[in-house]
């Protein structure tokens, strides 16, 4: 593991990646293992890619890398994670997630995939492994062996692929990775970019409003309506709510 300089560095316990993250004043950084460098790098690549585009998030500041691993060095962005706000500011804040979550689906030339196939293909090596972490499962999930979740997802590929609708996903949008200014409730950056990447607009709505659900028991009506989708498809927020659990690990 390449650590930062000693001086000034304080570990901080974020994110489920295999990486250490350190914190020094107003800068972050991830550092990881020989073993993940290019998968480190490759988030780089996306924080310098969204920063380009208007949409708030991290700023790289420097990329050190050796024999012993790579440390990947951006700015902290402010605010308060998601999970953290209070109950009365959250009608707000799903109306400002919303309206940002809509701007990151609607940018263009984004040079980073994350076809379904992939996709499936990692959940598929995840079960094989018997890797699958079943604290991201719901009770009724826990019932059934991994094996047959991923039999429910493959069987329903087909249909989501008939519908399927590439945008500029994030890929993890979970709240702990959406920053807000605790005054104004405004969104102030998007964090862990890893997953960055073409994918369908569902595989980021499902994630956002199961994780409203889940940690505010809140209704999303206030984010679809202000992403513009009122009235989403079920079918399509299921599947990929299904599929995500089955791809960490």
């Amino acid at each position: 593991m390449l650590p930062p300089p000693p001086d000034g560095w304080t570990a901080i316990d974020i994110g489920e990646s295999d990486t250490t993250v350190y914190r020094r004043g107003d800068v972050i950084a991830k550092c990881c293992a020989p073993t993940g460098v290019a998968e480190l790098a490759a988030e780089r690549d996306r924080v310098e890619w969204l920063a380009s585009t208007g949409v708030p998030g991290a700023i790289v500041v420097d990329w050190l890398e050796s024999s012993d691993g790579a440390c990947l060095v951006t700015s902290v962005v402010p605010g308060v994670p998601g999970d953290l706000l209070p109950p009365a500011a959250r009608d707000r804040a799903m109306r400002s997630l919303g309206a940002v979550l809509r701007e990151l689906h609607t940018l263009t030339d984004c040079p980073f995939e994350r076809p379904l196939a992939s996709v499936i293909g990692t959940a598929t090596d995840v079960v094989r492994r018997d890797a699958v972490n079943p604290d991201f499962l719901t009770d009724e999930w826990r019932l059934l062996r991994p094996s047959e979740l991923l039999d429910q997802v493959v069987a329903e590929s087909s249909y989501i692929e008939s519908v399927l609708e590439p945008v500029v996903c994030h890929g993890d949008a979970c709240l702990p990775n959406v920053l807000f200014d605790p005054q104004t409730v405004e969104v102030t950056g998007l964090i862990d970019l890893g997953r960055l990447g073409l994918a369908d607009r569902y595989s980021d709505l499902a994630l956002v409003t199961i994780q409203l659900h889940d940690e505010w028991s809140a209704d999303p009506a206030p984010f679809l309506a202000a992403y513009g989708l009122p009235t989403p498809d079920p079918r399509r927020l299921h599947f990929f709510r299904l599929l995500d659990p089955l791809t960490w690990g």
